[in-house]
């Protein structure tokens, strides 16, 4: 059960469904540390350090802060996992966190991430840097307003950018994927539709960053059939219909690997703009030919 100090505090609950060969276990949201990586996905409570995965049951019982922006990932994580739970309910606007997640649940290749609670975070940085190396990324959990993304190399560094941690709703600790040229790629209807190619390396911009001035276009005929499939899986697993899908190609693995997938891409705007607008021009008209309210009243008319 998780924010259920009320229940907690009474042993008879624990001791009377302990009878009935029940363990329950209270944890704070709080105390709940989230990895993505290679091998997947891992929820666990960090008290005896038990993956979410092995309870037969996950209650949430109130949603105090920040609840509400892990429930998406809890909800898709016990889902995958064939987990039973109670008022976790996958609603809110996606976080780079679901993203990650989600896509790992589906089997596609993301950077290795990290997501600790702010109390745990604060001193942490020995433990982070031992399992991602150095340098490694520090997002802010969120987009829009106030996010971020900054590249640390230290401890110094790593504390500083923890001393403003109040405005923001949490921080992803990320591996800085080695990268051998990096890739935008416009998903519209399940087809990739326009590639643009990024050579120069930005450090942690590369994480942050879905679209560039200085980009060339790629044709997509000559791009990996492996990179338009992967684009296309991360935009489908997330249920867009039209997403911008950034993709760089790891040197030491080979492995297409998901950077960011927006399902608000820049169509009008950036470099390239008339191709873009063609290829979403293109995507609507395929796409009300199909619908068939649409297609009855060309017919009437």
């Amino acid at each position: 059960m998780l924010n259920a100090e009320g229940l907690g505090g009474h042993a008879g609950l624990a001791s009377e469904l302990l009878a009935a060969g029940v363990e329950v276990v209270f944890r704070s949201v709080e105390e709940l540390a989230i990895n993505v990586g290679p091998e997947g996905v891992c929820i666990r409570e960090t008290v005896s350090g038990r993956d979410l995965g092995d309870f037969g049951l996950v209650q949430v019982v109130a949603y105090r802060r920040p609840t509400t922006i892990l429930l998406n990932v809890l909800a898709d994580y016990l889902a995958a996992r064939n987990v039973r739970a109670v008022n976790v309910a996958g609603i809110g606007a996606p976080t780079k966190l679901f993203t990650y997640v989600r896509l790992a649940n589906r089997g596609l290749s993301v950077p290795s991430t990290v997501y600790l609670p702010l109390p745990l975070l604060h001193g942490a940085f020995h433990d982070v840097a031992l399992q991602l190396d150095l340098p490694f990324v520090l997002k802010t959990v969120t987009s829009g307003r106030g996010s971020r993304t900054s590249l640390i190399s230290s401890e110094e560094a790593f504390t500083e950018e923890l001393r403003d941690s109040r405005r923001t709703r949490g921080f992803l600790a990320q591996e800085l994927v080695p990268p051998d040229g990096s890739y935008f790629l416009l998903v519209l209807g399940g087809h990739a539709a326009f590639a643009l190619r990024h050579s120069r390396i930005g450090g942690g911009e590369l994480l942050a960053k879905s679209g560039w001035e200085d980009a060339t276009l790629v044709d997509l005929r000559r791009l990996d059939p492996e990179a338009r499939e992967v684009a296309v899986r991360a935009a489908t697993s997330l249920g867009y219909d039209i997403a911008g899908v950034h993709l760089v190609r790891h040197w030491t693995t080979g492995r297409w690997c998901v950077l960011d997938v927006s399902p608000n891409p820049p169509i009008a705007s950036g470099a390239y703009t008339a191709d873009r607008v063609s290829a979403y021009s293109a995507y609507l008209e395929r796409r009300l030919a199909l619908d068939p309210d649409v297609t009855g009243l060309r017919a009437q008319s």
